[in-house]
């Protein structure tokens, strides 16, 4: 994946009942990139996550999701 990343991610799973988020903020260097993301439903709550975690298991952009 290219750096920056984009602005719109899907996680592989729901977190804090969230599976979508909008990019904030990122930084860092190398093997210690990192992006902070916002639930798009609760713009108050910021998560940090690896860019390696990133890159490996969440999805560019937002996927349509079956209803859980």
């Amino acid at each position: 994946m290219k750096w920056p990343p984009t602005n719109c991610w899907t996680a592989p799973n729901t977190i804090n009942g969230n599976r979508h988020f909008l990019l904030k903020n990122f930084g860092g260097k190398k093997h210690k990139r990192w992006v902070e993301l916002i639930p798009t439903r609760d713009k108050k709550k910021i998560i940090r996550i690896s860019w390696s975690e990133i890159k490996s298991s969440w999805s560019s952009g937002w996927l349509r999701l079956p209803k859980e």
